[in-house]
C-alpha cells in the first residue's frame, strides 16, 4: 500500500514553514515510517494567485441558485461542485475537500466551469 502525505506550506524567512504545526508532526511521522532505501515520487506545485473575493462570492450566489433550483440544501450542493470541480479526494475510505478559500484564481475558476455545467444539465442557468 502507498503511503501519502498533503503538505501545506509557506516560504518564510528563506525557509519551508509548515502553515499548521500538526502538519509537521504528520511529515515527521512520514518520514520516520519509511522503510531504509525507500524510494520518493514528490510533486509540488506553488500558488501565488490567490481567488478573488469576488470569484469566492460569485460561487456561492450560483451554488445558492444551483440548491434552490435542485432542492439540494447548500452544503449538499457545496460538496457536489467540490467534487465535479476536482477539489475533493479519498483516502482510507475518507473524504477530504479542499476549502474554496484555499483556493487560487486557476482552482476557482474550474469551480465556476463546474458549476456552469452543472447548471446546464439540471437546466438552470447559471451563465
Amino acid at each position: 500500500m502507498k503511503n501519502n502525505i498533503f503538505l501545506r506550506m509557506t516560504k518564510k524567512n528563506g525557509k519551508l514553514v509548515h502553515s499548521v504545526k500538526a502538519m509537521k508532526s504528520r511529515y515527521d511521522k512520514f518520514v520516520d515510517d519509511l522503510p531504509e532505501g525507500a524510494s520518493i515520487e514528490m510533486f509540488v506545485s506553488t500558488s501565488n494567485e490567490d481567488g478573488t473575493h469576488a470569484q469566492l462570492a460569485r460561487i456561492h450566489v450560483m451554488i445558492r441558485e444551483l440548491a434552490s433550483s435542485l432542492g439540494y440544501t447548500f452544503e449538499e450542493t457545496k460538496l457536489l461542485t467540490k467534487r465535479k470541480a476536482g477539489l475533493c479526494v479519498v483516502k482510507d475510505k475518507q473524504e477530504y475537500c479542499k476549502s474554496f478559500a484555499e483556493c487560487d484564481k486557476e482552482e476557482l475558476n474550474l469551480v465556476i466551469q463546474a458549476l456552469i455545467e452543472i447548471g446546464d444539465i439540471t437546466n438552470t442557468n447559471l451563465r
